[in-house]
């Protein structure tokens, strides 16, 4: 019951943004910014109250794996364009749609996997940092949904992209799992990669939080749902 549950919310967060996109056709741009500015605002709790007292308590150069992290996920945008942060429309989003489909695939199998680095660590099937990523994936699923949509045609292929998508966090969680519960890798190691991708997570929420460029016309609104986000996660870590 304890991998059942978090396999579960992991697999709920970008099935709903799948659906919401292909069967309840919502395609406000208000509700993806309102929906990534908190899940943004939530990651960035995660990372701040939850990741990195531990990283710097048991990892003399947690630092330096952070920075490490965050500069990979600099890379890592290149391939898929923003379209993670909910950006369907930027220019920057790769002409070949499967590059920019593999790069977020990549991207949300090794969130799952480093949520299950580290729940197994610290056992917790509502642990905020799986809440956390559910949430991330709502609006970057139903963001790829949007151009897949546009881009591909044919609807077997259409639907087979998608089910694989919203399952590789889970799967990751899973192999993050079974990898600490066969001891195939050390502690240590373990703990460097939950390192880089907490830096994953840092330039993930700060670019979406401080980014302004979409927010000129929000006012006290936007602040609302950065504040609550982070509200929200430091209790779900505290609780967690």
């Amino acid at each position: 019951m304890e991998l059942i549950i978090p396999l579960l919310i992991l697999f709920i967060g970008p099935f709903s943004g799948v659906l919401l996109n292909l069967k309840l056709k919502i395609k406000s741009h208000r509700f993806i910014g309102y929906s990534v500015l908190f899940s943004g605002s939530f990651l960035l709790g995660i990372a701040l109250f939850g990741l990195m007292p531990e990283l710097f308590s048991n990892i003399k150069q947690a630092g330096l794996w952070l920075a490490f992290g965050f500069f990979i996920q600099i890379g890592l945008e290149k391939f898929t364009g923003g379209v993670g942060h909910g950006h369907i429309h930027s220019h920057d989003v790769p002409k070949n749609i499967m590059v920019l489909y593999f790069g977020l695939f990549l991207h949300a199998f090794f969130e799952g996997y480093s949520a299950g680095l580290t729940n197994y660590i610290t056992p917790s099937a509502l642990s905020g940092m799986i809440i956390g990523i559910a949430l991330h994936e709502i609006p970057a699923a139903f963001s790829l949904s949007v151009l897949l949509n546009q881009k591909i045609a044919a609807k077997k292929r259409l639907l087979i992209l998608l089910i694989c998508y919203t399952l590789a966090s889970p799967f990751g969680y899973f192999i993050g799992v079974f990898v600490h519960t066969e001891s195939l890798i050390s502690e240590s190691l373990s703990q460097i990669i939950t390192a880089i991708i907490a830096g994953t997570f840092l330039h993930i929420s700060t670019t979406i939080v401080f980014e302004t460029s979409i927010w000129k016309k929000e006012g006290m609104k936007k602040w609302i749902f950065i504040i609550g986000g982070i509200v929200i996660s430091y209790f779900a870590c505290a609780i967690g």
